[in-house]
């Protein structure tokens, strides 16, 4: 009885000195500029782990890589949408369309964002909003540089056969700027004429360029709840807009 005690005072001395894994927050401000103007917005991105979560312009978006699901939140409506991760369907397809693979190639410089060192990478592609370039400046120094490599890695594992993998470096993004040319704009069943007539009519608008920059990094360890819908958030379904009552139908509480 006295081996057994012993053993288990030791397990647990042993799990107590294993660290956690913590969590990182990052706050980023974003301005876009192009046709319309001027746009400043905020975003917040946090990692712990397998999971992740997004917060901009009152929506959160909620990626469980353990459970292989995705959260779509509507705070505002306390609703939210599950689907399957990676997508499948017209969300697969969507996810298809966007951003391309990336080609980074390291550059020759660097920058320093809140006090820590960034090296920048270029890459450019082509989505289906237009030709892209990106400048992107990676930073392996930062707090949660390590668990947010980790996850993205994991993330493009999972995406792979969606989305082309690219060769991101290694390190949070601590300051991007992209620039998007629509000129070169590609719609899927387009007749050539149509095409042909749609890159006319883009051909004098004004790039999109979009600047963004991590304002705040913080590494802590993040509550559980933090990656799961909230209780009494109502599900809906894709393509069922809520009504001024809630859900359209089958409406199904979290409890």
């Amino acid at each position: 009885m006295k081996s057994i005690t012993f053993a288990a005072a030791v397990l647990a001395v042993a799990i107590a000195s294993v660290p956690a894994a913590a969590g990182v927050v990052i706050t980023q401000e974003q301005t876009a500029n192009g046709q319309f103007g001027e746009r400043k917005s905020s975003q917040t991105i946090m990692v712990q782990g397998n999971k992740q979560k997004m917060i901009s312009s009152g929506r959160e978006i909620i990626t469980d890589l353990d459970n292989n699901k995705m959260y779509l939140v509507d705070p505002s409506k306390s609703t939210y949408i599950q689907i399957p991760f990676p997508p499948t369907g017209p969300m697969a397809a969507a996810m298809a369309r966007g951003p391309g693979q990336v080609d980074f190639k390291k550059a020759d410089t660097t920058r320093n964002v809140l006090g820590y060192s960034c090296t920048d990478y270029t890459g450019s592609g082509q989505s289906l909003g237009g030709d892209y370039k990106v400048t992107e400046c990676f930073s392996t120094s930062a707090p949660g540089a390590k668990e947010f490599t980790t996850f993205q890695k994991a993330l493009a594992t999972k995406l792979k056969e969606v989305v082309p993998m690219t060769n991101a470096p290694d390190g949070i993004p601590l300051a991007s700027d992209s620039t998007v040319s629509m000129a070169n704009m590609k719609l899927p069943n387009l007749s050539p004429e149509q095409q042909q007539q749609l890159q006319k009519q883009l051909a004098n608008m004004k790039p999109v360029t979009t600047k963004t920059v991590v304002t705040k990094l913080e590494s802590k360890d993040l509550p559980a709840d933090t990656f799961t819908v909230p209780k009494g958030y109502t599900e809906r379904k894709i393509g069922m807009p809520p009504t001024a009552g809630g859900p359209a139908s089958s409406p199904e509480p979290v409890h």
